[in-house]
């Protein structure tokens, strides 16, 4: 069976991508820190393999035997912390590009839409469309990332594709953003900010987004190519936020105007000097620019190369969602 390592593979994306490939009959290796057990929901057995992404050795042991990567493992609650991140971010996917091209393989790095930084802010966001200016350490580092991405893959001659994920939603695993999300709703009533009647919130399932990283990493026509992955659906940030509130028995949240809260963070940190937040209590800057404004990612491209499709429609996701939640707070 051919191997494939997924780096991060217990966490909220990783589980579903390993589980992808488990589906399909390959032998999966997973990397991620110490101490994370292999999620229930696999079908099938996964080598669990432990380490740090900053530790090239044990990247060089996790990628033995492996033809491909699936690069997944970041950092989360580090908001602001310029150098962690990037040191994390950028630097950790310089060892594991390097493991993975000793190994004769090739390499999917995940970015983020964040990568766009301000473009997203005034435009339709397609993939030659460069870098715009980082909104936040996150979006600097992941800027960084493919950056060094594909100067190894130029060095070392490592196949290599890029997959950059709009907002990614679900329940389930470490670090998923739909968890902490209805967790702030439970507690605080929740927001939308800005005009969020008819801000698309850019969402792509994490199913989809599973399926999308499966297809860029088995395709040849995927080799040096750069995909935004989006469902591409309509909905707004208003309507995505109060489905959330729904959830979790919460009434529609308050509207928040854009500008003041722009104001307030901006006060708060310099991106542009990579001067983080004073307070982290205060919205970030590289949050807003996503939850403030038209997600407009154009995924135009991985459709028509790669044949990729959102599987799972809105309101499956949803239901799904509304079925976790029950198992979730069913009495032990």
């Amino acid at each position: 069976m051919a191997r494939v390592l997924v780096t991060g593979g217990p966490g909220f994306i990783g589980r579903r991508v390993v589980q992808r490939f488990l589906s399909a009959g390959w032998d999966v290796t997973s990397f991620s820190l110490p101490g994370e057990a292999a999620p229930p929901e696999w079908s099938g057995p996964a080598r669990m393999t432990y380490g740090d992404l900053l530790d090239p050795a044990s990247l060089t042991d996790a990628a033995a035997g492996a033809s491909l990567v699936i690069h997944l493992a970041a950092v989360v609650g580090l908001a602001g912390e310029y150098d962690r991140q990037w040191e994390i971010i950028a630097e950790g996917t310089r060892n594991v590009c390097t493991a993975i091209a000793a190994q004769g393989g090739r390499a999917v790095i995940v970015s983020s839409i964040a990568v766009y930084g301000d473009l997203i802010q005034r435009q339709r966001c397609h993939e030659d469309d460069g870098f715009g200016a980082w909104q936040g350490a996150y979006g600097r580092a992941k800027q960084g990332q493919e950056q060094i991405a594909l100067d190894v893959a130029s060095r070392q001659h490592l196949p290599l594709t890029l997959v950059r994920p709009a907002n990614v939603y679900g329940l389930g695993g470490a670090s998923a953003w739909g968890d902490r999300l209805l967790d702030w709703i439970r507690e605080s009533g929740g927001a939308v900010i800005g005009d969020a009647e008819a801000n698309n919130a850019g969402l792509v399932y994490v199913d989809n987004l599973a399926d999308a990283l499966f297809l860029a990493g088995t395709r040849d026509e995927a080799i040096d190519r750069t995909y935004n992955v989006c469902d591409e659906i309509q909905v707004t940030w208003r309507r995505f936020i109060d489905d959330m509130a729904v959830l979790v028995g919460k009434p529609p949240p308050p509207a928040v105007p854009l500008e003041a809260v722009r104001a307030q963070a901006q006060a708060n940190e310099d991106p542009a000097r990579c001067v983080s937040q004073a307070d982290p209590a205060v919205p970030s800057l590289e949050g807003l620019n996503l939850v403030g404004f038209d997600n407009r990612i154009d995924s135009s491209r991985v459709r028509h190369e790669l044949g990729w499709a959102p599987r799972i429609s809105y309101s499956q996701a949803l239901a799904k969602m509304r079925t976790q939640l029950a198992k979730k707070d069913q009495p032990a």
